[in-house]
């Protein structure tokens, strides 16, 4: 079976003693391509680096993430359309709004710095990436979040699959006003916390075909590993959990998502 990470975070700090090493075992297990998303602007030029190192196996995303969106000032806003038509850079993100970091980053700011990474999202015709994350029961930024993309959002006409809803963790209600505009659910570790029902029932109600499978790595281990680092390698043990629930066969399921994440990302 072969699988894709379509959500990582390999250049992050926690790997800078044995990158290498996890690498090759992310490729030995059954993982054949990670996206290298890039929220930062130091971590623009690295993600594109790494690219290179393994052409073919990595791909890149780049924009600003949310939770740090007031570092987005001009030497980042002259650098990042560069860095988007880059042929190693398959999409814009993550991108979007988070209300749990509203102490770090005020809304306002959010907001206009999303709208100007839609703008970009627009000009180069790449898919997005979409970080959404509410404050407890409060699902204002998927509201907010989804008007603004049938308003400012011009998706991608060189994509089956304009963009996915990375870390989905919300309602079937969110999901459904998600797939409306054509994208894709990231599924990880998230789905298979023994609290996250709701989330396994909308997964469910949206259907395989929908599916992405991610890790988020480091972050967000899948449960029986929970409290460790995650990386790549971790995709079919989540994949397996998907497959249970979702009473179909694993084969079935990686095929799918493998798909919808070549197609997402326009890769071969």
């Amino acid at each position: 079976m072969n699988f894709i990470d379509s959500h990582a975070h390999i250049n992050d700090e926690a790997f800078d003693q044995d990158r290498e090493q996890v690498i090759q075992r992310v490729f030995e297990s059954g993982v054949y391509k990670f996206i290298e998303i890039a929220c930062e602007r130091h971590e623009w030029k690295p993600a594109i680096a790494l690219c290179e190192k393994y052409a073919g196996k990595v791909a890149a995303a780049l924009g600003i993430h949310p939770q740090v969106a007031q570092t987005y000032d001009e030497a980042a806003r002259a650098a990042l359309p560069q860095f988007l038509n880059n042929t190693q850079v398959a999409a814009v993100g993550e991108i979007g709004l988070d209300y749990a970091y509203l102490h770090a980053c005020p809304k306002e700011t959010q907001l206009k710095v999303f709208e100007e990474m839609l703008d970009l999202a627009n000009q180069v015709q790449k898919p997005i990436v979409l970080h959404i994350r509410r404050e407890e029961e409060n699902y204002e930024p998927y509201d907010t979040t989804f008007a603004m993309l049938k308003h400012l959002w011009k998706p991608a006409s060189s994509s089956k699959y304009p963009g996915v809803l990375h870390c989905f963790s919300a309602r079937y209600e969110e999901a459904k006003q998600a797939l409306d505009q054509g994208l894709l659910l990231g599924i990880n570790g998230c789905f298979t916390y023994k609290k996250n029902e709701y989330i396994r029932e909308a997964v469910k109600k949206a259907g395989a075909d929908k599916l992405i499978l991610e890790t988020d790595c480091p972050y967000l281990s899948p449960q029986g590993k929970r409290g460790t680092r995650n990386d790549p390698s971790n995709i079919p043990l989540i994949a397996q959990w998907v497959a249970d629930y979702l009473d179909m066969p694993i084969q079935q399921l990686a095929e799918i998502t493998t798909q919808n994440a070549l197609d997402l990302y326009n890769l071969k």
